[in-house]
């Protein structure tokens, strides 16, 4: 038993030393080369660092601009093709239906669930997804409550230039 135990201990010292490598060495192997190559990168291009932020700029303008009362949306919702078939004037650009005022999670003995939203019912969570393809907003005329669905749509805040009439909410007395 010592004399074969003896023997494997050779025969894998015999390995290392005649250049065999491990699966260990192989991988450490690898690494290096992407760091050499990720250092020669940076030296050739070096990183650039922004001194207008013109991305961080336009999101803090976005924020704002939707953040104005009384200023109307423009949702317009098109055909599978591409065509407009009209639009909505909202009061507010549309919103996830996935949105929630509070959060839906609650972390209990060092695990994460689903909690309740405070329409009192329980969204996806804990793994599972919930479909994201639901906007909602509220007609700027009547207030109603428009939800879509699966729905290909681009927004403005301002009226665009073009040949298509508004959807319209009927007021029902």
């Amino acid at each position: 038993m010592l004399k074969k135990l003896m023997l494997g201990i050779l025969v894998v010292s015999l390995l290392v030393i005649s250049g065999c490598t491990t699966a260990e060495q192989q991988r450490g192997k690898a690494i290096n080369t992407r760091a050499d190559a990720f250092a020669k990168a940076e030296r050739q291009t070096p990183q650039p660092i922004p001194s207008n932020f013109l991305a961080r700029k336009m999101l803090a303008k976005y924020v704002v601009r939707q953040d104005v009362p009384d200023h109307p949306f423009y949702v317009y919702v098109l055909a599978d093709t591409g065509n407009i078939l009209g639009y909505y004037v909202a009061q507010a650009a549309p919103v996830n239906v996935n949105a929630f005022l509070s959060s839906t999670e609650d972390a209990r003995n060092g695990y994460v669930l689903t909690a309740p939203s405070l329409d009192g019912i329980f969204y996806g969570g804990s793994g599972s997804s919930q479909g994201g393809d639901g906007w909602f907003f509220f007609d700027a005329a009547t207030d109603a409550l428009v939800i879509l669905y699966g729905v290909k749509m681009f927004v403005s805040d301002q009226p665009l230039n073009l040949d298509v009439k508004p959807i319209k909410i009927r007021e029902i007395k």
